[in-house]
């Protein structure tokens, strides 16, 4: 990002909200080349701005008045207006020169805003054409940031693995809001009499699912440039997921996963310097 771009942005509050709330997708932004790092931060700190949304707010209505801010700021933004907003203003930037598409930004936006109301996805492949969107848009984005592309095949199994985890994650905040993420054959009657107080083996169907999409990724990547895996290094921590996932300790329903930054950093690096997610 030039310094004219970046002249009115205050990118510290950029890299700021980025870690602290893309901490996956900041540090892999970190071991991408020099022309692309900044870019590909503003990508994460913004994913993160709008991730957040439904671990803060209670009433769907007002997640969806927080999501039409950032779509109706994108899409208003004059050429060389501020928004006051570093985040978003940051984001414009990487839009207007990587020419990444506002459509996309509108799907992605759209998913998320579907997703507070809570309705359960039809079937499985419901499923997996959400997490296209809401976990394949921002791969996207970060390949056309590299200047490489992710074909089809590749972009599902990664919008795969990453969904499977996400969900896992989420789970808890998701329960605490009525708010269900996986089909109703899943996951029967989840928020009624008889909802089920173990949720382990909703979780062994994530962790099983999301490693046979990790699998695929690793596979699809043989052969691929090396900017491809370093738009997918975020997926160096689904297994680390995975495995906190299914530890025996860990209440799928309560419990609130979080990975120390060392190891998480670690992670990345060491993925970064074998080329394999």
């Amino acid at each position: 990002m030039s310094n004219s771009d970046t002249r009115a942005i205050d990118f510290d509050a950029v890299r700021l909200a980025a870690r602290t709330h893309a901490p996956d997708r900041f540090y892999a932004a970190l071991f991408a080349p020099h022309e692309a790092r900044e870019d590909l931060i503003a990508l994460a700190a913004f994913t993160g701005e709008i991730e957040r949304i439904s671990r803060l707010v209670s009433e769907a209505a007002l997640g969806e008045i927080r999501v039409a801010w950032w779509r109706d700021s994108f899409l208003s933004r004059g050429e060389s207006g501020r928004s006051g907003n570093p985040v978003l203003d940051a984001f414009a930037e990487v839009i207007r020169r990587r020419a990444l598409s506002l459509g996309a930004i509108e799907d992605y936006l759209a998913a998320h805003a579907d997703a507070f109301y809570g309705e359960a996805p039809a079937d499985d492949a419901a499923l997996a054409r959400s997490m296209r969107v809401i976990d394949g848009t921002p791969f996207v984005f970060a390949a056309a940031i590299l200047d490489v592309t992710i074909d089809e095949p590749l972009l599902a199994a990664a919008s795969r693995a990453s969904g499977f985890a996400r969900i896992g994650l989420e789970l808890p905040y998701a329960l605490m809001r009525h708010r269900a993420l996986l089909p109703m054959a899943r996951s029967p009657n989840p928020f009624g009499p008889d909802e089920p107080q173990d949720w382990r083996p909703q979780t062994a169907w994530l962790v099983s699912e999301g490693r046979k999409a990790l699998a695929e990724v690793r596979r699809q990547l043989k052969g691929k440039p090396k900017a491809a895996a370093t738009a997918l290094l975020p997926l160096a921590l689904v297994e680390p997921y995975f495995r906190a996932l299914q530890n025996p300790r860990h209440e799928p329903a309560r419990d609130i996963l979080e990975i120390a930054p060392i190891a998480r950093l670690w992670r990345i690096a060491r993925a970064h310097w074998s080329g394999r997610v």
